[in-house]
């Protein structure tokens, strides 16, 4: 259960995750990243963020550094991929980690 900003600023929640999904135009930046963190910080649940398009290299660092997974989607084609290396490693392990 979310409550509080967790529940007020996230598009998915479960036991062990939150989860933002950025369905616009444009690269993921820096605010969106910073933004999860200190939710996510907050909650102490771990951070997702789902993204159709592209990632500034600085949002994909800063993400690495935080913890938290950036995933590629492709609704149309149904994919779904690891961004930076946060995502990579828990895209291998089905989030198991």
């Amino acid at each position: 259960m979310a409550k509080g900003e967790s529940r007020q600023t996230c598009d998915l929640y479960a036991s062990r995750y939150l989860g933002w999904v950025e369905n616009r135009r444009g690269n993921l930046g820096l605010e969106a990243v910073e933004r999860a963190a200190l939710v996510v910080a907050a909650d102490g649940r771990r951070g997702l963020i789902f993204i159709r398009h592209g990632v500034l290299p600085q949002a994909v660092d800063r993400a690495d550094s935080l913890g938290l997974a950036v995933f590629g989607f492709d609704p149309e084609g149904g994919t779904l991929n690891g961004v930076n290396l946060v995502g990579r490693e828990w895209y291998a392990t089905g989030l198991a980690g």
